[in-house]
C-alpha cells in the first residue's frame, strides 16, 4: 500500500492535483468558461446535464468554489415538497415565527387565562437575504430524483427568485421525458443550459498522466488505454482505479493489465450494487415457474434476467445499448438463440417496473425508445468487476 496515492487521486472529493479542463465538441470554450458566465447574467436559472458521475459537481466546486456552495439534492424533497423549508433548514434558517396570544376566560367564581401558541411560516424573504449577503449559490444535484410534481413546483419557485438576483443551479441526466425544467414555458428566454459531454478516452488519461507523474511513475500507453476504457467515460471511476493500483495489498513495482484488473475489481468491492443487481437476477415473482435457462459459450446457463445482465457487462462497455446492440450479443453468447425481441422487450419493461417501485439507488438505468440509458456508471463497472 502506497498512502501517496491518497493525495493525488481523489474520487470522492475534489481532485486538486488531477483535475482536468474540457471543451465541449461544439465550442471553443471550457466548461470552466461557459459556467461563469452563466452565473454572471442575472435572472437566469443554469441548468447543467450530463451522464452520472461524469463531473458535474466538481465543475461547480471549482468554478463557484466550495464556501459559496448551498448543495442540496433532488432526494431531499421525495417526502417533503416544501420547497423554502427545505433549504432553509440546510442553511439553519427557521422558517416558522412562534406568536403567543392570551385567552382570558371569566367566571363568577375564578378568572383562568390560557396561553396559545401558533407557528406562521415566515416570509421567505430571510433566505434570499441569506443567499444575496453570503454571495452563496444553490446547487441542486440529482434534480431528477424529485417527483415530478414537485419538480415542477421547484421549477416554478426558482422562476421567481431568479429574477431577484438569486443564484441557482440545477444539475440533472439526460433523457428524461419529463424534464420540468427545459419543457417549463415559463422559464424560456431564462435559461442557460450546459450539456455536459462524456469523457473521451485521451481526457481520461490526462488525469492518470498527471496524477502519476506527480508520483514520478510513467505508465505505457496500452496502460493508459486500458484505464481508460474501464473507466466508462467518467472521471470520478478513472480516480478510483488509479487511487486503488496503490491502496492494493502488496507491493508492485510494475503497473501491468493484470494490476489494473486487480485494481478494478479491489475498485468495486465495497460498491452498494449488490442488493440491485440481486434484485435484477431475481426479477419479477415466478409464482413457483422456473425460467427457462439459455447455454452460453462461456458454458454457464442463464435466465433471461441474469442473461441481459450479463450482456450489459460484456465488453465493450456501453452507457447506451440498442436493442439491436443487446440482441447481436445475445447471438453470439447463445449459439441456440432462440429469445425474440419481444421476449427481451417484455424482461426489459419489468425491469422498468421494479426499479420505478424501488428506492434511488436501483435507478441504475432506463428503458426508453428501445435504448437502455446507463444512468450510472458505477453500477456498469460493478456488473463488470463483480462476477456477476
Amino acid at each position: 500500500m502506497d498512502k501517496r496515492y491518497s493525495k493525488v487521486f481523489k474520487p470522492g472529493t475534489f481532485p486538486d492535483i488531477t483535475y482536468v479542463s474540457r471543451k465541449s465538441g461544439t465550442m471553443q470554450y471550457s466548461y470552466e468558461e461557459r459556467l461563469q458566465q452563466s452565473l454572471s447574467i442575472d435572472g437566469f436559472l443554469t441548468y447543467i446535464v450530463g451522464p452520472s458521475k461524469i463531473g458535474k459537481t466538481v465543475l461547480c466546486e471549482r468554478v463557484i468554489g466550495v464556501d459559496r456552495i448551498v448543495e442540496m439534492s433532488g432526494n431531499d424533497f421525495v417526502r417533503e415538497s416544501d420547497f423554502w423549508n427545505r433549504v432553509a433548514k440546510k442553511i439553519g434558517i427557521s422558517t416558522e415565527a412562534e406568536i403567543s396570544e392570551t385567552n382570558a376566560d371569566f367566571s363568577s367564581n375564578e378568572q383562568r387565562s390560557t396561553m396559545v401558541k401558533k407557528n406562521y411560516p415566515a416570509n421567505k424573504e430571510k433566505i434570499l437575504q441569506y443567499f444575496k449577503e453570503s454571495n452563496k449559490v444553490l446547487v441542486l444535484d440529482d434534480f431528477h430524483y424529485a417527483p415530478a410534481e414537485v419538480q415542477y413546483d421547484i421549477a416554478c419557485q426558482l422562476k421567481e427568485v431568479i429574477r431577484l438576483g438569486f443564484k441557482a443551479v440545477i444539475i440533472s441526466l439526460p433523457y428524461r421525458s419529463d424534464d420540468a425544467i427545459r419543457l417549463n414555458p415559463d422559464l424560456t428566454g431564462r435559461l442557460s443550459v450546459i450539456e455536459i459531454e462524456p469523457w473521451k478516452e485521451k481526457e481520461l488519461q490526462a488525469i492518470a498522466r498527471k496524477g502519476f507523474h506527480e508520483l514520478g511513475i510513467s505508465l505505457q500507453e496500452d496502460i493508459l488505454s486500458r484505464m481508460a476504457m474501464e473507466s466508462i467515460h467518467s472521471p470520478q471511476v478513472m480516480q478510483a482505479i488509479c487511487l486503488n493500483i496503490g491502496l492494493l495489498p502488496g507491493e508492485s513495482s510494475v503497473i501491468d493489465g493484470k494490476i489494473i484488473e486487480e485494481s478494478c475489481r479491489f475498485t468495486c468491492a465495497n460498491l452498494p450494487y449488490a442488493d440491485v443487481v440481486r434484485v435484477l437476477k431475481a426479477g419479477p415473482p415466478t409464482r413457483g415457474q422456473k425460467r427457462l435457462k439459455y447455454q452460453l459459450t462461456d458454458g454457464s446457463r442463464r435466465d433471461i434476467y441474469s442473461l441481459i445482465l450479463e450482456m450489459l457487462a460484456d465488453n465493450p462497455p456501453l452507457v447506451e445499448m440498442e436493442l439491436q446492440e443487446l440482441m447481436a450479443r445475445i447471438q453470439y453468447n447463445v449459439p441456440e438463440c432462440r429469445i425474440t425481441t419481444q421476449k427481451i422487450r417484455e424482461a426489459l419493461r419489468n425491469w422498468q417496473k421494479i426499479l420505478e417501485e424501488s428506492g434511488a439507488l436501483y435507478r441504475v438505468f432506463e428503458w426508453k425508445d428501445d435504448i437502455i440509458h446507463i444512468l450510472d456508471n458505477l453500477f456498469l463497472f460493478f456488473i463488470r468487476w463483480s462476477g456477476i
